[in-house]
């Protein structure tokens, strides 16, 4: 991570882990594990009726307010309002409702089930049985297979056109450019969702400018965005960007307000675009000089991934292919050369520059095909070897 601190944690809520989180990462903000909550709620209220009212306020993305509400409505039908577990439960609701946790980045993730499900996969190829040497290899095997499913899903969000659905095509056709598939879909559901709130009031005048947006039939309900015209960038009171990365329903209101064509650039996380892994960060490869081995590791990944990049577009035809290969083989071999890895007479660079030829044809040992007898020519007869006569 080249020193880079993690700003969100997922855990099952283990005391001595959110002591140590807090130590180590302190900057870093500890979640509790959706399913782990459920689990409990499940063992220490007997009843289905609370794990569901519950599973609604944890998860739902709602404003504080409604929040508020809808635990003291659920307090009071299911009865619970003197329980320990429940008093301590919403002491933690910090670490553990949507509405508290807003602006702090998760990515959507809620569960540690990111982390169990790398487990399972990597037990289909790793034992406790083996050695050092097995375990290697399975392991490299393992990351294969991963690498190629990631490699499956950026081939079919670069080179896969999805239906557009929305009466705002241009705003959805440069989501679709621009987003991952999975991406895409959940923008898709962002941008259907903003016909459902209204802008009641626009403040151009000051800098940057304020448009306040309005919920359906709910005046109560007001959020403020935020446009700096210079730069582009947008920024809602609800937070949801910061917490998803993707624009919420009020700022896409507002786009859409604006009339533009396209989403702006300021909008588009590198993390959840396309171009994530095409356009690698190579300013910061400089500052680690101090370990060779980690700077070349760090320049390798990086240029793998332009690598990757050229043979994209390289392998759609025959010419370009011989072309690029034939260039790429040839700078291969001055920079060995260079570097002391290949002896500079040698033969490989002459065959690559001249090409290579068919072998020269030799006759091959043996009675060769002249000396076979024909299947159509009559069998000679065997003579004696006494009298030399045929018979007998």
């Amino acid at each position: 991570m080249q020193g880079k601190a993690p700003q969100s944690v997922i855990t099952d809520g283990d005391p001595t882990m959110r002591l140590a989180i807090q130590s180590v990462f302190s900057e870093a903000h500890n979640r509790l594990c959706a399913w782990h909550l459920l689990r409990n709620a499940t063992s220490n209220i007997y009843d289905p009726r609370f794990t569901q009212l519950f599973r609604h306020c944890m998860l739902a993305d709602m404003e504080i307010d409604e929040f508020e509400a809808h635990w003291a409505s659920m307090i009071h039908e299911c009865g619970v309002g003197e329980v320990e577990w429940v008093k301590d439960l919403y002491a933690k609701k910090y670490a553990w409702a949507t509405a508290y946790i807003r602006g702090r980045f998760f990515a959507g993730v809620r569960t540690t089930s990111r982390c169990e499900s790398l487990h399972a996969k990597l037990g289909k190829f790793v034992e406790s049985r083996y050695g050092v040497l097995e375990f290697v290899t399975n392991f490299q095997r393992c990351v294969d297979f991963l690498r190629d499913n990631e490699d499956e899903l950026g081939f079919r969000s670069w080179y896969g056109t999805p239906i557009l659905q929305t009466e705002f095509v241009k705003l959805e056709k440069s989501g679709c450019t621009k987003f991952t598939r999975e991406m895409f879909g959940r923008f898709r559901e962002t941008l259907k969702r903003c016909v459902r709130v209204r802008i009641s009031e626009i403040n151009e005048i000051v800098h940057p400018h304020v448009y306040t947006i309005q919920k359906y039939q709910r005046p109560n309900m007001t959020w403020q965005v935020r446009r700096e015209p210079i730069s582009n960038s947008f920024n809602c009171t609800c937070m949801r960007m910061e917490s998803f990365g993707i624009p919420c329903a009020h700022i896409v209101a507002v786009c859409v307000r604006l009339n533009l064509g396209k989403l702006p650039e300021s909008l588009v996380l590198r993390r959840c675009s396309k171009t994530a892994k095409i356009h690698p960060k190579n300013e910061n490869i400089e500052h680690y000089t101090t370990d060779r081995s980690v700077t070349y590791r760090t320049r390798l990944g990086a240029f793998s991934q332009l690598c990757k990049r050229l043979a994209w577009v390289a392998c759609m035809s025959d010419d370009d292919f011989k072309v690029y290969s034939n260039k790429l083989l040839s700078d291969a071999v001055l920079l060995e050369i260079k570097y002391g890895l290949r002896p500079g007479n040698n033969d490989h660079a002459t065959a690559t520059e001249n090409g290579l030829k068919d072998p020269v044809h030799v006759r091959t040992k043996g009675t060769g095909w002249c000396s076979q007898p024909d299947a159509s020519a009559t069998k000679k007869k065997r003579k004696c070897s006494s009298c030399g006569k045929l018979g007998h």
